[in-house]
């Protein structure tokens, strides 16, 4: 990873301990532009500011049988990948699922 030294502590001392199970229930029942508790919103925060070059980039396609998520091309102007064959009923589920992606990736996931 290639996280600061000052955001990998924060990482290990401070992100890994919000993110519990009633964190990540609290994160599928609330919309994601707002009214979320301080610790999700301290979570979703970190992620955002902190793109990692080396781990993958999502985003959510709609497609015919549902909404899909895809990493994005790595080269500009290349189609995304599916990444998975999950198709989630929903736009927020979908969402929810990249967020959960995002965890994983910065090892804050089983």
């Amino acid at each position: 990873m290639s996280l600061s030294i000052q955001d990998e502590f924060i990482r290990a001392n401070r992100i890994r301990a919000l993110v519990t199970p009633a964190l990540l229930a609290e994160a599928r029942a609330h919309p994601p532009r707002g009214g979320q508790p301080a610790a999700l919103v301290e979570v979703l925060d970190f992620l955002r500011r902190n793109p990692d070059p080396e781990l993958p980039r999502y985003a959510v396609l709609r497609t015919p049988d549902g909404f899909a998520v895809v990493r994005r091309a790595t080269v500009r102007g290349a189609p995304p990948a599916p990444d998975g064959a999950d198709r989630h009923a929903t736009r927020r589920e979908a969402e929810h699922a990249v967020l959960l992606r995002r965890l994983r990736d910065y090892g804050l996931l089983p």
